[in-house]
């Protein structure tokens, strides 16, 4: 790998500074992020549980916003004067 690549896949990276860290430190730190770095499936946080109360809930504001054309009122309506 050439010193503009490794400088432009290390600035890709998120490496600080990529364009005067010596090559040798540049080749090292990639290599470490690609062996920490895992595949992610896309999913983050809390694991959804499919019988609880508020997946009931989300799945009846989603049936009302279908049936409305896509939209969910909420709250008090508002007075006119």
């Amino acid at each position: 790998m050439s010193r503009q690549e490794l400088v432009a896949a290390a600035t890709a990276a998120g490496i600080a500074k990529a364009s005067s860290t010596k090559s040798a430190d540049l080749e090292a730190a990639l290599k470490k992020m690609k062996v920490t770095k895992k595949e992610s499936s896309g999913k983050r946080g809390r694991p959804t549980v499919e019988g609880s109360a508020r997946q009931a809930r989300l799945a009846a504001r989603a049936a009302r916003a279908a049936s409305n054309g896509g939209v969910v009122k909420r709250g008090r309506p508002s007075t006119k004067k």
